[in-house]
């Protein structure tokens, strides 16, 4: 499973709508805090838990998400844990914040169904990678198995 966390603004939910629509059926799991989080739950905790489980952590950046207090700390918890970042930007002239300032983006603000489209490719290229690596690793830890059993059975067959 590749696991994205979406950071927006709530007023930019038309925006993450595309965007959650481009990955459906793509085996993709899309966080989106206004669709995830159930009433009473804890708004924070499962946010956070969700960041920290992400593989990827997809900024939808714009004035009203600079303007959030959740935002900013949605950025700055993912770039504490490493996560990568992809920013997708609403907002022409709009700068990323701080530590993510250098980062490349991708300009909705020019041509928002040509970025959603570039933004769902990323994100099934980055896919495709974390499914490899985990066939690799299943197929070398398969290997690491057989290995260790050849070995267990060769040393019962000496006594």
């Amino acid at each position: 499973m590749f696991k994205v966390f979406v950071s927006y603004s709530t007023q930019d939910l038309k925006n993450v709508a595309e965007l959650n629509q481009s990955l459906v059926g793509t085996g993709v799991e899309v966080f989106v805090a206004e669709h995830a989080v159930l009433p009473s739950e804890q708004l924070s905790a499962k946010i956070s838990s969700a960041i920290s489980a992400c593989d990827l952590f997809v900024l939808l950046w714009s004035e009203n998400a600079k303007a959030s207090e959740w935002v900013s700390q949605e950025i700055g918890k993912a770039h504490s844990l490493n996560k990568q970042i992809l920013p997708l930007v609403l907002t022409e002239g709009l700068n990323l914040p701080g530590f993510i300032s250098d980062l490349k983006y991708l300009p909705v603000f020019k041509d928002p169904q040509a970025a959603i489209a570039q933004a769902q490719e990323f994100i099934l290229k980055q896919f495709q990678s974390k499914r490899e690596v985990t066939r690799q690793k299943e197929a070398g830890d398969a290997r690491s198995l057989l290995v260790l059993g050849g070995i267990a059975l060769w040393l019962f067959s000496q006594k």
